[in-house]
């Protein structure tokens, strides 16, 4: 059974923590950003063991990635089953997929495509990998219509081969983050150090609505804000030098300080991309598989949402994109890795949809997310905190500086609660989907 509360026994890190990275710290790997070394043994449910024994309510969750927290009982005896063995003792290739792999797709995935996305690509496990392939898609098919359908043409294809050639671009927001690889990374506004010294796409970028919350006590200011930032992005469509093949967007822009906007502000987005030709690509993998409320935070923008492609990882455990049918690629290999997908990670993702359909964890979490909320409000009227938002149990809050939010940080480590920043001065909330009430409450205490 889980903890009935935190249990600090040390300061964190630790003295076996601090030996161990110690010695850690002569290896490449770089161990500076680590908050601190969890015992996966020890965990379970919603609270982390650290090595020197310190357990830990964690409502980071590895950056949104345990949906079900630690060693939940269902994921340790599904493991044990007898479908797991040989995917662990070999991995599949792309070319040569396990005589199961093709039923997995179809079984574990389809049910969970967002509407009218009926085909699915798995890669190798990553939410930058799944974006970059997003993007190769938009070009790939704007290209194609490009040459009406027909084969590159032979100068096409020399020049592919020099680096030359027609120069397409994805149009992103200010504050968003999609990953670490080059072209991601090109759409990536989040914070400077996931830039500084790396080559970049000269590639657009719109602004995001600087949105007040809550938001219909500041309508007025939002309804316009959205407004800008749309015209705004007509103005780019228009000046674009380049052919822009898409239009890239979170539901909640998370790493970049939790920005969200109204659904009729995506909605306009979306409008404006398919008015110019270019595919509205949503970036899911940090809403997607629950934590709003909604299995896919786009959802949430109501029947008129109708993205291209959308792209998941972390709590589905497995990387890709659903996309339209017309849009897969008409050449073998266009888009291709060597190892296509992990079986093991597509089995937890099957445990993982039965338990949240067993449990109605996407209403407990709806609910959970409620009683959160609901209280951080009222701690704002007390205390130095603002703009609380968010769907489910993807909220945030801001401090009155950068300072304040660090600082909260580590005390509440020390307190034994793990949490996170995001943006320059907010404190992200993701935890497990099985987090209750009461572990709203220790939380909310040591706030």
């Amino acid at each position: 059974e889980e903890p009935s509360a935190p249990l600090m026994t040390t300061s964190v890190p630790g003295p076996k923590a601090k030996e161990l990275l110690c010695n850690h710290s002569t290896f490449s790997q770089d161990f500076r950003t680590i908050k601190f070394i969890v015992d996966f043994n020890k965990s379970i449910g919603n609270y982390a063991v650290d090595v020197d024994g310190n357990i830990i309510l964690d409502t980071y969750c590895h950056i949104a990635s345990l949906p079900l927290g630690y060693n939940h009982p269902d994921m340790i005896y599904n493991i044990y089953s007898g479908e797991y063995q040989k995917y662990l003792a070999q991995r599949q290739s792309a070319d040569v997929p396990d005589i199961h792999w093709p039923r997995m797709v179809r079984d574990i995935l389809l049910p969970i495509a967002p509407k009218n996305l009926n085909e699915v690509i798995v890669n190798c496990g990553c939410g930058s990998n799944s974006n970059e392939e997003a993007y190769k898609i938009a070009f790939s098919y704007y290209m194609k219509n490009k040459r009406g359908g027909a084969q590159p043409s032979e100068k096409e294809i020399e020049l592919a081969m020099n680096n030359q050639g027609e120069q397409l671009e994805i149009l992103s927001f200010s504050s968003a983050f999609h990953g670490r690889n080059l072209a991601s990374q090109s759409t990536t506004h989040s914070k400077p150090i996931n830039k500084i010294g790396q080559p970049r796409l000269n590639w657009p970028k719109a602004p995001f609505p600087d949105i007040k919350h809550p938001y219909h006590l500041n309508e007025a200011h939002n309804i316009k804000e959205e407004q800008r930032c749309l015209s705004e992005v007509e103005k780019i469509f228009k000046a674009a030098k380049n052919p822009i093949a898409g239009v890239i967007i979170e539901p909640i822009l998370a790493e970049g300080g939790d920005k969200s906007a109204s659904p009729n502000f995506y909605i306009g987005v979306q409008e404006i991309a398919h008015k110019y030709g270019a595919l509205f690509i949503v970036d899911e993998v940090q809403t997607g598989g629950g934590p709003t409320g909604r299995f896919w935070g786009h959802e949430h923008w109501g029947g008129r949402a109708d993205p291209d492609i959308v792209t998941f990882a972390k709590k589905l455990q497995v990387s890709g994109l659903f996309y339209k049918p017309h849009l897969r690629p008409t050449r073998a290999y266009a888009l291709y890795n060597s190892t296509r997908g992990d079986p093991v990670r597509l089995l937890n993702l099957r445990k993982i949809r039965e338990v949240m359909d067993n449990d109605n964890l996407l209403r407990h979490t709806e609910r959970v997310g409620m009683v959160l909320k609901n209280s951080l409000s009222s701690l704002s009227q007390k205390y130095p905190i603002s703009n609380i938002r968010g769907y489910g149990t993807f909220l945030a809050y801001d401090f009155i500086s950068p300072d304040w939010a660090n600082a909260f940080v580590k005390e509440m480590l020390e307190l034994g609660v793990a949490v996170g920043t995001c943006g320059t001065q907010s404190i992200r909330v993701r935890p497990s989907l099985i987090f209750k009430p009461r572990h709203a409450e220790i939380y909310l205490d040591r706030t």
